[in-house]
């Protein structure tokens, strides 16, 4: 076997080190932890990095209804889900352990924060500001300026929460989402949100020459600001015209999905070597903007040049061919097809550079399926509700007929032989599940960092990458079983290093 791709199984070959002992940071109670299941955002403030919590977000998504009437395992459900955004905090030092910050109240329905930022006003003042994912339709957001107090602020923002919050030119802007499908473009922006507010950006011109869609990604870069918006045709990047945005003035940059339009969602942004790169996601992994249950892709990559042309990256065959004005779908740079030719890989989650090297993380949902084998029988009788007898008589008549040559055999329950299944295939992908992290020095060629989650196959996503002032480079996973996991890169590290919670 090629040794980087066997390294790839072995997290100490991947110079990063886990920082949180406890799964969920919750040392003192363990379902609290569970329930800390998505390090959502990160950022930092002094001597400290923030880690913003996401609560119960798979077993929210399960439970919603959104995919239809679908059982939840029991791995995947709390004792008593409770829905409070919490944030917690690490000194980067490594000199003392993680301590929780701030905690919702219970009254305000809060599965966590899903986008943070650092930024200093114009008047000097630097605060975190940490958006939430809320029920309520008006955006929810803490501030602070010591990472300790934190308060509330008025936003007056119309949305459920934000993906992403910008610095440009000075000016803080801020792109708030519906809570699932197609929603309007609202970009918002503010030199102080405490006391001056929050100013809509007007789009309300011709739709050729204004950002549509939702707003899933904004970022400055070589003084434009740029957006990358959510639409059923496929994604779209635009950017400013001129430095900052005015109505009628932006250019748009990439259209119709790059060639595919389950390409829905421009869900991270990544710059290296002076190219933009954009990964793209289905929501959901198998549901659409429409709100339709559709097969799952792998996601794909592409990159823009500073002259505004784009190129395939990681990609392959288009699912629903579209046919871009803003240029041409080519085959792959990479030579690698979507999801790099993993079909659960669904979510390009992260791109960030460290030095002379990128780094893409996946969600990859293939962990899924063991919890799901048992509930089969309850699965599709909620999907075929009509035909659901027959096809358990049908199997438990298969299963009778394997194990009529033993008595013993037969008196096997069809949730027994289910959950044996389930453990066969849990412990045969024990090496592969979980999330991909990749790595590239050129932005084309990528070589595997890991490709179980770390030895954790149920960390099924790499929700944050964020580089720190130190040059440090810290990844937050999603792991809807155990509660998150942290982990740090620092800039000038060797692979036999040995650090402080390093497991044997």
């Amino acid at each position: 076997m090629n040794q980087s791709l066997n390294n790839a199984f072995d997290y100490r070959f991947s110079k990063f080190r886990k920082i949180t002992p406890v799964n969920g940071l919750d040392v003192t109670d363990a379902d609290n932890a569970m329930q800390n299941n998505y390090a959502w955002s990160i950022t930092e403030l002094g001597d400290y990095i923030y880690v913003g919590i996401g609560r119960n977000i798979l077993y929210t998504v399960l439970s919603s209804g959104a995919l239809g009437d679908v059982p939840i395992p029991e791995e995947l459900t709390p004792q008593d889900p409770i829905n409070v955004g919490e944030i917690w905090r690490y000194k980067k030092d490594d000199c003392q352990g993680w301590e929780r910050v701030y905690r919702t109240t219970e009254d305000i329905n809060n599965n966590g924060f899903r986008f943070m930022i650092t930024y200093t006003t114009p008047d000097g003042e630097t605060a975190i500001y940490a958006g939430a994912f809320t029920l309520t339709p008006e955006l929810f957001m803490v501030k602070s300026t010591d990472g300790v107090n934190w308060h509330q602020l008025d936003t007056g923002i119309e949305g459920f929460s934000t993906r992403y919050m910008a610095e440009h030119r000075g000016k803080l802007y801020l792109g708030a989402t519906a809570l699932l499908g197609p929603g309007e473009f609202r970009l918002y922006s503010s030199f102080d949100p405490e006391n001056e507010g929050w100013d809509l950006v007007d789009v309300d011109g011709d739709p050729n020459k204004n950002p549509r869609g939702i707003a899933d990604i904004l970022f400055s870069f070589n003084d434009h600001l740029y957006v990358g918006t959510a639409r059923e045709t496929g994604f779209e990047l635009w950017r400013t015209v001129g430095t900052e945005p005015e109505l009628d003035n932006w250019k748009l940059v990439v259209d119709k999905g790059a060639g595919d339009a389950r390409n829905e969602r421009p869900w991270e942004v990544g710059i290296f070597n002076d190219y933009i790169y954009i990964g793209t996601a289905i929501e959901i992994a198998i549901l659409s903007l429409r709100q339709t249950l559709i097969p799952p892709k792998g996601f794909d990559l592409i990159r823009v040049d500073s002259n505004d042309n784009w190129e395939l990256v990681i990609g392959g065959t288009p699912v629903v061919p579209t046919e871009p004005e803003t240029g041409t779908r080519g085959a792959p740079l990479s030579g690698n097809s979507s999801g790099f030719g993993n079909i659960s890989n669904a979510y390009c989650w992260q791109l960030q550079a460290q030095g002379n090297e990128f780094y893409l993380g996946t969600f990859s949902w293939s962990v899924l399926i063991p919890p799901y084998i048992p509930l089969i029988p309850e699965l599709l009788d909620s999907i075929f509700s009509a035909n659901v007898n027959a096809y358990q008589n049908s199997l438990q008549n298969y299963i009778n007929y394997l194990t009529q040559s033993n008595p013993q055999l037969s008196q096997i329950s069809l949730g027994d032989v289910m959950q044996k299944v389930s453990n066969f295939i849990m412990k045969l992908g024990s090496r592969t599940f979980g999330f991909d992290l990749w790595k590239s020095k050129d932005g084309v060629n990528w070589e595997p960092v890991s490709l179980n989650g770390f030895g954790n196959p149920h960390n099924y996503g790499v929700r944050m990458l964020f580089l720190a002032q130190n040059k440090s480079l810290y990844l937050g996973t999603a792991n809807p079983f155990d509660g998150l996991e942290v982990w740090v890169k620092p800039k000038d590290v060797r692979i036999n290093d040995k650090f402080p919670n390093d497991e044997e």
